[in-house]
C-alpha cells in the first residue's frame, strides 16, 4: 500500500525493497541453504523470501496509477473509508497485472531451483533436472543426452510459463499486444 500512500511511509517502505535488492539473490539463496539446509519446503520458502521485492515495486506502481483513476476519486469523494477503497476498489485492479509477473516468477523460481540443484546445493533426495545435468558434466564419458534431455526440459518448462505470462498480460489488457 506505499503506491497509495506517499510521504515517510512510502520512502521507509521503498528504502527497504531497495535494502534487499541490493543483496544479490543467488549470494542470498546459497547463505540460506547454508544455513538452514535444503529441503524442498524451505527451498521453496528462501526462492520465495528471495523474490518478493520486484512484486513489491510492481505493486506499488500499480497502485500509484491507479490512486488517480476516476473510479478511485469518486470513491474519496464519496467519503468512503479507506479499507473500502483499498480493498474493494484499487486491490481488484491492481492485482491482475501482478499475476502476470507471478507466472514469471514461477520461471525464475524453477531456474534458481535447477541453479542450486546443478551447484549441489539442492534438495538431495528429490530428482531435479539441476542435479541431473550436474550429473552429466561430472559423468566420465560425456553422453549428450544427459544433457539434452534435462536442459531442454528447464527450457520448454520455463518457455512455457513466460508464454502463459505473455498471454496472461495479452488477456488483461488488449491494448499491450504486439500481434495485431
Amino acid at each position: 500500500f506505499m503506491g497509495y500512500f506517499s510521504g515517510i511511509f512510502d520512502i521507509i517502505g521503498m528504502r527497504l525493497v531497495e535494502i534487499f535488492e541490493a543483496i544479490p539473490t543467488l549470494f542470498l539463496l546459497l547463505t540460506f541453504v547454508a544455513f538452514f539446509g535444503s529441503n524442498l519446503y524451505m527451498l521453496m520458502v528462501i526462492i520465495g523470501l528471495t523474490s518478493w521485492t520486484g512484486y513489491s515495486r510492481y505493486l506499488r506502481a500499480e497502485f500509484l496509477k491507479l490512486r488517480e483513476q476516476d473510479y478511485v476519486q469518486a470513491a474519496r469523494a464519496l467519503g468512503l473509508p479507506l479499507r473500502s477503497i483499498l480493498f474493494k476498489h484499487m486491490l481488484p485492479n491492481g492485482v491482475a497485472p501482478v499475476l502476470v509477473a507471478a507466472s514469471f516468477g514461477v520461471a525464475s523460481a524453477i531456474l534458481a531451483e535447477a541453479t542450486l540443484s546443478f551447484l549441489g546445493l539442492g534438495v538431495v533426495d528429490a530428482p531435479s533436472w539441476g542435479q541431473m545435468l550436474n550429473q552429466a558434466v561430472r559423468s566420465s564419458s560425456f553422453n549428450w543426452w544427459m544433457a539434452v534431455f534435462p536442459g531442454g526440459a528447464i527450457f520448454f518448462t520455463v518457455f512455457a510459463y513466460n508464454l502463459i505470462g505473455d498471454a496472461l498480460r495479452d488477456a488483461i489488457d488488449p491494448h499491450l499486444s504486439t500481434i495485431e
